[in-house]
């Protein structure tokens, strides 16, 4: 049998067995408007529709780039031609776009470059596309194409785990996923009057100079690959757990602490030089820090939910987790931070600036 590599595109309706009960000839019209649309765009940028099934459409293309533009120019007609119906009545369709070998064979293809597009399809938010990393290398890094990270999957009979990205369409709402603990410490209470709580976990460092407890849950977990974190840690990757300021007491000695960049200082042991806490200190000094979480007692409970940093994560180190992936320049919390220090080029932020930083006093330490 024929091998041949392939562009393959796997378009299908989210919620089509709902939307016929609810009103079955009008979703009927507005499937056929859609797959007449995704077909017209397929044509136009040279792919070929391999067979429809019901709500469902296979096309390949010679050219990836080809694929995820079709893609995309269907996404976005369709849902200006589904503007002014209800919500609950529009259809969307979700498409998955992968690059691999197919075989052909009576006119249809086949093999798991097929099916890791329709698995990829099945993750799409209604209305979006998603590629695999195989096709995220053939798109220009030229700032055209915008995408989501959504981290590796593993799909039923595929043996290896694929990276999947989301293309942003169009200017998302912004969907970081610190959103909610950025933006209550942009300016807003997060804390109430300091109380006595009960200690939920312990710290130290390396040899036990240091230590600490914390009495709150955290605020967050991730994973950072940035270039300042990988430079400090002198690891590829720097896991961390946030906490409120006022939910860390240290019970034994002072940290020493420096500048790490023109907008965070570092914490750590005088003795054995182990990095403690992370604290960013513009515009404004954080109402939280971030600590190694290998420095808790119990790291096992504490897993990183999100990598962040990714534009910097070094290509040896991979971690085949289903994890959202985002990079430094979409968080509008360190945005804020370096345009307070004059910094606006986003490339200027894996610089370690020391000579430009303020040295911090010795004695300060964390509450």
């Amino acid at each position: 049998m024929k091998r041949q590599l392939a562009a393959i595109l796997y378009a299908d309706v989210a919620g089509y067995s709902r939307l016929t009960r609810a009103n079955e000839e009008q979703t009927h019209q507005q499937l056929n408007a859609g797959l007449d649309l995704l077909i017209e765009k397929i044509d136009a940028h040279d792919g070929s529709k391999v067979h429809e099934a019901g709500d469902a459409i296979l096309a390949e293309f010679a050219s990836a780039i080809a694929a995820v533009e079709a893609a995309i120019e269907f996404q976005q007609t369709m849902a200006a031609l589904e503007a002014d119906s209800p919500d609950a009545e529009r259809v969307r369709f979700r498409v998955g776009v992968n690059l691999g070998e197919v075989i052909r064979d009576r006119g249809d293809i086949f093999g798991d470059g097929v099916n890791i597009a329709a698995r990829i399809q099945e993750l799409a938010t209604p209305g979006s596309v998603c590629v695999s990393g195989a096709v995220l290398e053939q798109l220009p890094t030229d700032g055209s194409f915008a995408y989501d990270d959504l981290g590796y999957r593993h799909f039923k009979n595929i043996e290896r785990p694929i990276h999947v990205y989301q293309m942003k369409l169009s200017e998302p709402e912004f969907g970081y996923p610190m959103q909610e603990i950025e933006s209550r410490v942009m300016g807003q209470p997060i804390f109430g009057e300091s109380v006595e709580k009960p200690v939920i976990t312990r710290g130290q460092c390396l040899c036990g100079s240091v230590q600490f407890e914390i009495s709150q849950e955290p605020l967050g977990t991730g994973y950072c690959h940035c270039r300042i974190c990988q430079r400090n840690s002198g690891a590829p990757v720097f896991a961390w757990t946030a906490f409120p300021i006022e939910a860390v007491r240290f019970t034994r000695n002072k940290l020493k602490y420096y500048q790490l960049s023109l907008i965070a200082q570092q914490g750590f042991c005088k003795r054995c030089g182990s990095p403690v806490v992370w604290r960013s200190m513009k515009p404004e000094p954080a109402n939280y820090v971030a600590i190694a979480t290998t420095c808790l007692e119990n790291p096992e409970d504490y897993a990183p939910t999100w990598h962040g940093g990714t534009e910097s994560q070094l290509p040896w180190m991979q971690i085949h987790d289903d994890l959202p992936r985002t990079r430094c320049p979409e968080s509008p919390l360190l945005r804020k931070a370096w345009e307070s220090v004059g910094v606006t080029d986003t490339d200027d932020w894996v610089a370690l600036e020391y000579e430009q930083a303020s040295n911090l006093d010795e004695e300060n330490e964390t509450r």
